[in-house]
């Protein structure tokens, strides 16, 4: 358990000051039994005011933490346990101090009676909406005088922080191709499969016949497929763009939709890389943010630092520029390289440095989502945005050089990414 140390103690006292300057007064215009009662019932304050305060800062406060790494509105569990040290019975109300906790968190002020050299626990669940690092050092600690005349509040903290991850969506597939092959295997690029080693079973999902367990799918009166081990991976360059580009002229409205498209791209980039890592291949990341951002060689377990990278990455309306850091990068690539764009908004000027990218690379995928997309668990309901022209063109343009392997795919916001990427898959076919 990590042992937090009182940091700021505040006093809220005026009440007893004005009590001490009446009694002061009495005393000095008369002095009688009333008046040293009154007198005496004010020194017993200020005895009371001072014991406190050093019995509140000599406490001794721990905290344990479920986990330091969750998911957005996965539940996180914060213990306390509070050490009365003194002989004396203290009563004082207990709060987590929580950055960014969302409404769903059970953080409630909590009267704790602390007994003579004994302990109280407090459990806390907390829960966070939005995807990033949160402070949870402090903790608030007040003493409340009995007859209200005066407070004590008393923060105690000890540096400690919870990062948390965008939420994943499942991928059923993505169109990367497998050009790295794997030591000690048979290569066949027309498959990329070998036959001989089934690693297990999945749903159709429009697969060829012979590729269908008709014994297993009989059995669950559902078609399902055999799934074999691959001969050769996928290396994929993910560039996931979070910035407002310089060619945005209505700039006052796009940052605006730029806050929400981040959040969905970083939402369908850590859904990818999860994806690839799972099925074993190799992914690397640039995030083009506030900062450049990079992380390499995610595969297999190493997939959460690279989605940790995400959880803390940020756009801004006046960063560099996509099309810069792809031109830089151009040289680094390699046919067994697939390139995927994730942006808000480009234009065609984009084209020459995609097509220099093409001639180092396998495939070249862009997918623009102005408007972000639909979430695949609700049905698509009608769309009533309008693209920008320079997006359109973008489009028109783009659509000679398929054949080429550069596909350029502009999501509509009642269309759930899964949909354009098996629009992808089926014509690649």
């Amino acid at each position: 358990m990590t042992e937090l140390k009182p940091t700021k103690l505040i006093s809220s006292s005026s009440n007893v000051v004005i009590m001490t300057i009446i009694a002061l007064i009495w005393l000095t215009l008369q002095v009688n039994g009333f008046s040293l009662l009154f007198a005496a019932f004010v020194a017993i304050l200020w005895v009371e005011f001072f014991m406190s305060r050093f019995l509140l800062k000599n406490l001794t406060v721990k905290r344990k933490i479920q986990r330091n790494r969750a998911f957005i509105d996965q539940k996180i569990k914060i213990d306390y346990t509070i050490h009365n040290k003194s002989p004396i019975k203290l009563i004082v109300w207990f709060l987590p101090m929580v950055e960014s906790a969302s409404s769903a968190s059970k953080i409630r002020k909590k009267k704790l009676i602390l007994k003579p050299r004994e302990e109280a626990k407090i459990s806390s669940h907390i829960y966070f909406g939005k995807r990033g690092i949160k402070d949870v050092s402090k903790c608030l600690l007040s003493y409340p005088d009995p007859l209200g005349f005066f407070k004590h509040w008393i923060t105690y903290e000890a540096p400690e922080e919870i990062l948390v991850l965008p939420s994943l969506m499942e991928f059923e597939n993505f169109p990367l191709r497998l050009r790295e092959l794997l030591p000690g295997l048979k290569s066949d690029f027309k498959l990329m499969e070998d036959m001989t080693y089934m690693k297990g079973i999945r749903e159709y999902s429009g697969d060829p016949l012979n590729k269908i367990h008709w014994k297993i799918s009989a059995k669950m009166n559902s078609l399902y497929v055999k799934e074999f081990n691959y001969t050769a991976i996928s290396r994929t360059h993910l560039y996931l763009d979070l910035n407002l580009s310089k060619e945005v002229f209505a700039r006052d409205v796009w940052s605006r939709i730029r806050e929400f498209y981040e959040e969905q791209a970083i939402l369908a980039a850590s859904s990818l890389i999860h994806w690839s890592a799972k099925i074993g291949h190799k992914i690397d990341l640039t995030v083009v943010g506030k900062k450049v951002l990079r992380s390499t060689g995610s595969f297999s377990n190493d997939w959460v630092k690279t989605v940790e990278l995400l959880a803390i990455s940020e756009g801004t309306n006046t960063g560099p520029e996509l099309s810069d850091v792809l031109s830089t990068d151009v040289e680094k690539l390699t046919p067994a390289t697939t390139v995927v764009l994730f942006s808000m908004y480009l234009t065609d000027s984009i084209l020459p440095v995609l097509l220099k990218a093409r001639a180092r690379c396998s495939r070249v995928i862009v997918i623009l989502m102005p408007y972000g997309f639909r979430d695949p668990r609700y049905k698509p309901a009608r769309s009533y945005e309008l693209l920008p022209i320079d997006m359109r063109d973008l489009k028109e343009k783009a659509a000679a050089l398929e054949e080429e392997q550069i596909i350029v795919r502009i999501l509509r916001d009642n269309q759930s990414l899964q949909e354009v990427v098996m629009e992808i898959e089926q014509q690649s076919v």
